[in-house]
């Protein structure tokens, strides 16, 4: 790994500070789950912090490292949407600036991954994922460990999640080589050394 890339430590310093800024935004929440739903609450600052654990070579598991790129991918833009569709309550003087910092980090949390994606998924990684996902998704719609969100449009957000769940490992899978081929993922794979 080569750690001597000029963004490699700005990187992980950036995904550091996401896991705790994650952390404190969810430590409510953890703290009224019961002990058996922890794992499903803090679906961004979860993946993140497994990121890091990856880019720092502590685990070296093709199986691990997509099912990682799937959470990183499915709860970036899962936030992202999120905020986008409640935007007249996240867009208001007092949530603005940190709900844009939010869209722009979520984003850059799903793009980033996609350096740790392997070349060539194995079809078992494939069903982890998709068993792992929904079974977050059941947690989340039909046990209450979503994140606390405005009211309304929950139906929506359930769906799109479920959905999700199912298209993003397939696309992952179908298409790890072209997308670990695309410019500026070869670019950042070269700066976290992967």
């Amino acid at each position: 790994m080569d750690k001597h890339s000029p963004l490699f430590w700005p990187i992980l310093l950036l995904n550091a500070a996401a896991v705790f800024v994650g952390a404190y935004f969810y430590q409510d929440q953890l703290a009224a789950t019961v002990p058996q739903l922890l794992i499903f609450v803090p679906d961004c600052p979860l993946y993140v912090l497994l990121s890091i654990i990856i880019i720092l070579g502590f685990v070296r598991s093709e199986a691990f490292s997509f099912i990682v790129s799937v959470g990183m991918v499915k709860y970036g833009l899962w936030t992202v949407f999120a905020l986008l569709f409640h935007w007249d309550v996240y867009s208001q003087s007092l949530f603005f600036w940190t709900s844009v910092i939010f869209i722009v980090g979520h984003i850059g949390m799903a793009f980033e991954v996609l350096a740790l994606l392997p070349k060539k998924p194995a079809k078992l990684a494939l069903a982890l994922a998709l068993a792992w996902f929904l079974l977050n998704d059941y947690s989340d719609y039909w046990l209450g460990t979503v994140p606390s969100l405005p009211p309304g449009g929950i139906d929506v957000l359930r769906t799109l999640t479920v959905a999700s769940s199912i298209a993003i490992p397939l696309l992952l899978f179908s298409f790890a080589a072209q997308l670990r081929g695309f410019a500026p993922v070869v670019w950042l794979r070269r700066q976290l050394g992967s």
